[in-house]
């Protein structure tokens, strides 16, 4: 790595960016699972009240069928609260590697403006000493023609 270059740095920080966003995949896929979890808690708690419409006699056991029901919804909500919050510090994360590399970018950008500038300005010097010389060779081939000397 040439000194000032920021090329790999960059690099690195685009393999971090998308490892990031793979595991933020992998967190928006389980958030959809429980989502689908809680959807079909919902079905089983509808399908068992209608069972108990049908059937008077399981009402006795509604009540506890009912307890454990909201338990297991607690639970589900509080594992997608949990989750909701990895997934918004991942965000986070992921946007403060994106400020980053941003960074980096524009470092690299006015480095390498910097490295085209000086570039620009030895080739124009060698281009003027090259001029220089030539004019040089004309004046100096001209005055040995010239027989005043001048």
């Amino acid at each position: 790595m040439a000194k000032g270059d920021l090329h790999t740095v960059i690099r690195l920080n685009k393999l971090e960016i998308d490892e990031l966003r793979r595991q933020l995949g992998v967190l928006h896929q389980e958030e959809a699972a429980l989502q689908a979890e809680d959807r079909r808690l919902d079905a089983d708690l509808a399908r068992e009240s209608g069972h108990v419409d049908a059937h008077p006699e399981a009402a006795f056991t509604f009540p506890g069928y009912l307890a454990a029901h909201r338990q297991r919804k607690d639970a589900l909500a509080q594992a997608l609260a949990d989750l909701r919050q990895r997934i918004e510090r991942m965000r986070d994360d992921l946007a403060e590697l994106y400020r980053t590399r941003k960074t980096y970018e524009l470092a690299q950008e006015a480095r390498d403006a910097r490295t085209a500038r000086e570039r620009a300005r030895k080739d124009q010097a060698v281009l003027d000493e090259i001029g220089l010389t030539m004019h040089r060779r004309r004046r100096a081939e001209d005055g040995e023609d010239d027989p005043g000397g001048h």
